[in-house]
């Protein structure tokens, strides 16, 4: 994802309803998950 693709994604989530903090936790658990998949 390109910077631009995850600040249109913050934005949907937002217009969502979702508060910046949630979306802040969900990304560093994405991010620090054990195993992280290897992409080929």
């Amino acid at each position: 994802m390109t910077g631009k693709d995850v600040v249109n994604f913050i934005q949907k989530l937002e217009a969502e309803g979702m508060t910046a903090e949630k979306i802040i936790e969900i990304i560093k658990y994405v991010e620090t998950a054990e195993p992280k998949a290897e992409v080929k």
